[in-house]
């Protein structure tokens, strides 16, 4: 029969072998939130509706894509930051908490509207369409080297509302643009060497894009290296330079910054206790 209490049978006992038995009830309830708006009581209280040929059909195909450990997020095509939803696929990454907690920083330290922000490296635009949903009144840009990323963070603005401009450019070439000064600059660049490759789990590795994700082992601070040189020229002084930063290198993270000029360099834990952003100050 196709009533939801069998086709949540149906999923549970097709993914029983390749994940977790919490994570397939987290399945479940995404999958039937995308098709019917379901919450975690609807899933008792409906048991027994029937679903179309065509909720079938897509159960079926998104347990296939997780069968193959393809994220949930891209399954469904879209996922929740900061209680705004916003469109992923393949193109970009799909955003984490401990973005959400370096969003929260910098809200937490701009409580007006009046600033102006770069996000470089920005994906699916989570971490500027965020600040302008909040922030509303603030001038905000967003960079990417990759155009489909941008066409992924240029949806979601729409979709959310959020004007924002947005550019193709290359970090590591920034002196050929023309840059207006900003109030705040934020990155989350790629910060994961190759050989924490083998850490990764394969949901990651095989799905998500590797330019996003990946720096070479020899070159583990290229993106803070480059992204620090261009802050400490474009930032107005007092400005605000923001990173999420791989734990294992947060010392030299802080090192860096204080050699470029920033001052009251700082360091911040995420929810689980890890180096995870710092933020500096233009003098």
């Amino acid at each position: 029969m196709n009533t939801v209490t069998a086709l949540s049978r149906y999923i549970k006992e097709q993914l029983a072998d390749t994940h977790q038995q919490g994570e397939v009830d987290q399945f479940i309830l995404r999958i039937f939130d995308h098709l019917r708006s379901f919450t975690r009581l609807d899933l008792i209280m409906k048991r027994n509706e029937r679903l179309s040929e065509e909720e079938v059909n897509y159960i079926r195909e998104a347990v296939l894509r997780l069968k193959n450990h393809e994220p949930v997020q891209y399954v469904l095509g879209h996922t929740e930051f900061m209680g705004i939803e916003l469109v992923v696929n393949e193109k970009v990454l799909i955003p984490r908490p401990e973005t959400e907690e370096l969003v929260a920083w910098i809200l937490d330290d701009h409580l007006n509207d009046n600033f102006s922000l770069l996000d470089i490296g920005t994906g699916s635009g989570c971490i500027p369409i965020t600040i302008k949903k909040r922030r509303p009144g603030a001038q905000i840009e967003a960079w990417d080297i990759c155009p489909d990323a941008l066409d992924v963070a240029c949806c979601n603005a729409r979709r959310n509302e959020a004007d924002i401009r947005f550019e193709v450019r290359d970090i590591f070439n920034f002196r050929k643009y023309n840059i207006s000064t900003k109030d705040i600059i934020v990155s989350n660049p790629p910060y994961v060497t190759v050989k924490e490759i083998p850490l990764m789990q394969p949901n990651v590795l095989k799905y998500e894009p590797e330019v996003a994700l990946f720096v070479e082992d020899d070159k583990p601070l290229k993106y803070y290296e480059a992204i620090g040189e261009m802050a400490i020229d474009f930032l107005k002084p007092g400005g605000c330079l923001y990173f999420e930063i791989n734990e294992a290198y947060s010392r030299e993270v802080c090192a860096l910054l204080e050699n470029y000029g920033f001052v009251q360099v700082e360091r911040r834990k995420d929810i689980n206790g890890r180096w995870r952003m710092v933020r500096a100050y233009r003098p």
